[in-house]
């Protein structure tokens, strides 16, 4: 009776964990994380907009030494 008692200790002792973890699985996001999902999409939102800009500012540079060169001669 003494190792059934103790065994079944140990059994929910070892089942509390995977119990906890799946009782959070049956509610639904909660507003702070839908709150978090959608703050994160704006910043990656933002941020591959300042991506984009920098890249085409990069590809639209002009030439930084055409003051700086003398009228074409021709040669």
């Amino acid at each position: 009776m003494r190792k059934l008692v103790i065994a079944l200790a140990a059994a929910s002792v070892l089942a509390l964990p995977a119990h906890a973890q799946r009782r959070g699985a049956d509610q639904g996001p909660t507003a702070e994380e839908i709150s978090k999902k959608r703050d994160a999409a704006d910043l990656d939102q933002k941020y591959k907009a300042a991506i984009k800009q920098t890249q085409d500012a990069q590809n639209a540079k002009k030439d930084p030494w055409a003051n700086m060169r003398g009228p074409s001669d021709g040669k």
